[in-house]
């Protein structure tokens, strides 16, 4: 379990997302490494990852290796990243040994993720849609800042519950994925520099 080893987590979240068509454009994914007791990032890393590729599970899981965070619980605000670049928990768990919870503020609806895919017309819908039914394994989590809509795979509800409000300072959604969120935005705008 991932409690009789770590003191740490790691959130995962994706920047600016421009659609200029599949496989053409790309946007950075930061992982903050967070210190659970001390309430502090202990490391970043970024990289690159495809608006509605398929690496986003490959992109995250290489990013916790280059962390050392291999086993860490992951915290992320959406199964989909860089677009409809969706990110497998399953994948995640196979490839680093590592727990999953997505934090959502609100309750996502799988009629219209998957309405939004079938109107994107995407490669590889069908095995977009199978991660994505995952969202129907959403629970709702009262935190002490709030209502939360949670996805935990690999840990049990407390478990998810007690990490995520490990990790609430100044609102409800968790302070690591709020800093992946804004290291993210700012990396991609610099993106199309590089």
């Amino acid at each position: 379990m991932w409690r009789d080893s770590k003191d740490s987590l790691v959130a995962c979240d994706d920047g600016k997302v421009e659609k200029l068509g599949w496989r053409s454009s790309k946007t950075v994914i930061a992982c903050i490494l967070w210190g659970i007791e001390a309430g502090l990032p202990k490391r970043a890393a970024l990289a690159p990852a495809t608006v509605d590729g398929l690496d986003a599970t490959s992109v995250v899981s290489g990013l916790m290796l280059s962390l050392g965070a291999a086993g860490s619980p992951l915290l992320l605000d959406s199964l989909t990243t860089a677009g409809f670049n969706v990110v497998s928990p399953l994948g995640v768990a196979r490839l680093v040994d590592s727990p999953t919870i997505v934090v959502y503020t609100y309750k996502p609806s799988l009629d219209r993720l998957v309405s939004a895919l079938q109107s994107a017309q995407l490669p590889f819908s069908e095995a977009r849609i199978r991660l994505l039914s995952l969202v129907e394994r959403v629970f709702e989590a009262e935190t002490r800042k709030g209502r939360l809509y949670l996805l935990a795979w690999g840990l049990d509800r407390e478990e998810a519950v007690e990490l995520v409000e490990s990790a609430q300072i100044h609102a409800r959604k968790p302070e690591p994925l709020r800093i992946a969120h804004y290291t993210a935005s700012e990396a991609s705008e610099a993106l199309p520099a590089v």
